[in-house]
Parts: structure tokens; sequence; C-alpha cells
């Protein structure tokens, strides 16, 4: 029996609306309410709830990498959850959100890389490492810091699979120059608000920094990474970055950005009043004038060394006597040494070293306890006695394959920055990034710091990438046999 056409055409003239049009307005005025409701009483759960499904919309819609750029903006500003670091769930969505894309051709299948070996056998040292932890409260954080360096690793995979052409590698650069400023705006704050909570629940500033066997004199600002030794490596490493990109800008615009950028850098890093970072910074500025010699003109070169100097100790000058952080080059003049060993290093490496001495094959476990029994331990301040004492000289001994593995990808393939390959001439920078690396972390551990420790996987991730883009394009440059 057919339908009355008059009692069918209310029907067919709401069938007739722009219903996507309306949902999409709706969706929108609701985000709109949601998002101005958290900024005027931000929840912290109701944020990263938020956070994660734009991460999970982009990566599934628009583009793997675009939630790749966003997860990179969101590692300093984890929250933590019943199962782990927020940073931990975003990875692991992100890399569910891969496996789908790659099991239906929409991405490229995964790819070998030269850090295979090294990292499996740095995950079995880890998990044969279980074998000395101690006691119950150990073993739930070591289970916590084992979490996180799978969770690490993950990341890795997914950067070194998804940054696969130039274009990736200069989209990831910005997106790792875009945490940079946020970084760096949020260590500004922290200048001038030491103490002060800018999320409750989430992100607060201690009011007094320090640090076992260092005397402080004002602020050192940490930022996101609540540790300045760490914010500072950081910085330096991304000074390196920054410079490399406006060695390359070709707009007024870029170059008056990136410029912008690069003081921001600089400021956040003498405001970390931390001698180490600048000593590694100068020894990779000596590296990459040696690498780029055959480009260096004298007269310019003496201007623009000129001009770094003078802005270094503007810098120092004005952080000192404006701010609440204190004299670097003052701190740096100050350093006493213990025959080749700084003396605020001195007690901290020699407890590091007895303590690896009791279990120096296998380690004592994923956890750095500074407690045993009436005995106290300083942290190690050094990343290679802080690994060893954890996964003892076996992890010890993949992790130095994995840098090892990193100097050889990394060896310049282009003595100048401007090579019409980017991939080639970002290896330039990526060297001298991990010999400042390489140095600083003979003062500090970076696996001691739930946060900072993922941008270490984002260097060791983006030289990779750079060294197989450059690979491709060389093989594509290859005629093929007859």
């Amino acid at each position: 029996m057919s339908v009355p056409a008059s009692s069918a055409r209310p029907w067919a003239r709401l069938r007739g609306l722009p219903w996507d049009s309306l949902i999409g307005a709706l969706v929108i005025i609701g985000v709109g309410v949601v998002i101005g409701r958290q900024y005027l009483l931000p929840d912290k759960r109701m944020l990263a709830v938020m956070f994660a499904a734009l991460v999970f919309g982009i990566a599934w819609r628009v583009d793997i990498i675009w939630g790749l750029g966003l997860l990179v903006l969101s590692i300093p500003y984890p929250r933590g959850t019943v199962f782990g670091n927020s940073n931990v769930a975003i990875i692991l969505l992100l890399l569910v959100i891969w496996l789908l894309r790659v099991s239906q051709r929409q991405a490229a299948l995964p790819q070998r890389t030269p850090l295979d070996v090294p990292l499996v056998g740095l995950l079995i040292a880890y998990i044969v490492s279980f074998y000395n932890v101690q006691n119950a409260h150990d073993l739930n954080f070591a289970f916590q810091n084992l979490q996180l360096v799978v969770a690490g690793i993950f990341f890795y995979y997914l950067i070194v699979n998804t940054v696969r052409s130039e274009r990736n590698l200069r989209r990831f650069h910005m997106f790792q120059v875009a945490s940079l400023v946020t970084i760096c705006l949020l260590a500004i704050y922290e200048v001038g608000h030491p103490g002060a909570t800018v999320i409750p629940g989430w992100i607060h500033f201690p009011g007094e920094v320090s640090s076992e066997g260092v005397t402080v004199h004002g602020t050192r600002v940490g930022g996101p990474f609540f540790d300045y030794e760490l914010l500072s490596e950081f910085c330096a490493i991304s000074l390196l970055l920054v410079a490399f990109l406006l060695v390359r800008a070709r707009s007024a615009t870029r170059r008056v950005l990136l410029s912008s950028i690069f003081l921001l850098n600089t400021f956040v890093l003498f405001a970390t009043v931390t001698r180490g970072s600048i000593v590694s910074l100068a020894v990779a500025m000596g590296y990459l004038i040696w690498a780029l010699r055959r480009r260096i003109r004298l007269i310019p070169f003496t201007g623009i060394a000129a001009s770094v100097v003078g802005l270094f100790l503007l810098m120092n000058y004005f952080v000192a006597t404006y701010t609440q952080s204190g004299d670097l080059i003052g701190r740096l003049l100050a350093t006493e040494v213990k025959g080749i060993v700084p003396e605020g290093r001195s007690r901290a490496w020699a407890d590091g070293w007895e303590r690896f001495l009791q279990h120096p094959i296998i380690g004592h476990g994923p956890f750095y306890s500074s407690q045993t029994g009436v005995r106290t331990w300083f942290w190690p301040h050094n990343g290679y006695l802080y690994i060893a004492n954890l996964v003892g000289s076996v992890g010890l001994a993949f992790y130095l394959w994995i840098i090892g593995k990193l100097w050889l990808v990394s060896r310049p393939l282009v003595d100048g920055l401007n090579d019409p390959s980017y991939a080639k001439s970002f290896l330039t920078i990526a060297h001298a990034q991990l010999i400042l690396f390489i140095i600083d972390q003979s003062k500090i551990d970076f696996l001691r710091n739930e946060i900072y420790q993922f941008e270490v996987w984002i260097l060791f991730a983006s030289i990779v990438a750079a060294h197989q883009v450059a690979r491709n394009e060389r093989a594509a440059r290859v005629p093929a046999a007859p």
C-alpha cells in the first residue's frame, strides 16, 4: 500500500535539510562551550581528554604526521592516569591508528632502522635487571620506569616510520619549534612567578629550586620539565635546530620569526643558570665551525662570531641584573675542579660508581633507590652511570651501541647548511646536537625525568629519520640497471 503524499511530504522535507551542516554547527557550539568553560575553570582531566580526542581525530581523519606533531606539542605537559602517564596513553593510541593505517594500506609498511638490534638488547637488559629489585616499593616504580622506556621506543618507531620524506621532516621540525616556543614561554612565566600554579593539580612551579650537592643562588627555571639542568640541555639542543632553520630561511617574515625564537631560546638557556649545557654547546659549535670550514668566509664569520659572543654576554647581563635568575657566566668562572671532576659532582659520581659495583653485570633494576637501609645515595648526575646502575654493564653496552650507531648515521654528507637536500644539510646539525647531548649527559641523567626522556627519543628519531630520508634520496638518483 502506498503512503499518501500528504504524510510523506514532512519526512521528505526533513530529508532535504542540510543535516551535515547542522550537526557540524552543533558540534562546534558544543566544543566552544567546553573550551570556554575550561578557559574560565580549567579541569586537568577534561583538558587531557579533549587533547587526546583532538589527536585521535586529526591522526585518523587528516594525516598521522599531524597527530604526531600534536603529540610533540603535548609531551612536556603529561597528566597522571590510572594506567600511567598520559604521554604513554597517547603514544599507544597513535600506534594503534598507525597500525590500522598500515593494515589498510593507507600507510607504508614499517621499515628497519639502524637501532633495532641495540634497542632490543637494551629492552632485554631492562627485563633481566628486575632480578635485583629488592622490595615491593622499588618494584612498583621499576615497572613504571620500564613502561616509560617501552613507550619511548614505540614513540621512536612511530616517528621514524612516519617521517619518511623531506616534506614530513620539515613539518616535524616545525612542530618541534612550536613545542619549544610553548616551553620557553612557560619558563619565562616561571622566571617572574616562581612557586606559581598555572593549572591546579597539573602545572605548578617549585618555589625554591635546589639540587643534591649543588649550591643554588637565585631562581633557576625548570619549565615543564621541573628540572633546570634538563631544560638547559633541551634549550641548547633546540638552539642548534633553530639556527639551522634560520640559516635556510628565505623570506623576511620567516627570518624575523625564527630570530625572535632564537632570542627567546637563548634567554631561557641563561635563565636556567646551568654551566654544563653552555660548555657542551660551545664544543658543539666548535665542531660545526670545523665541519663547515670549507664554506666559511673570514670577514662574515668574524662578524657573526662577534655578534654571537656579544649576544651571549648581553643576555647574561640582562638575566643576572633584571630577573630573579642568577649569573651564569659568574657560576662558570667560579667552577672548582678536583682533579678532572667538578666539585659539585665529586660526591655524586663517587656514590654512583660505588653503587654500580654492587651489581655490575645486570644492575639494580629500572629504579634508582636513593635509600638502602641506613645508607643514602646521591643521584649519579651522570647519564652513563645512571644507566649502569639500572641495567648494569650489559645494558650500558647496548646504550653505548645506540649512541655509536647514531654517531655513524649522523655523519655529515655535505659541507654546508644550504644544500638542496634538506635532510643532508640537517645531518650536520644533528651530529652537533648528538655531540652536545653526549657531553652534557656526563653531568646529568635524562632517564630520571619521566617527561624529558621523551624529548631524547625525539632527538634520536629525528637523526635516524633524516638519515633514512637522505639515503632514500640517494637511492632514487641511482639509475636503474638495464
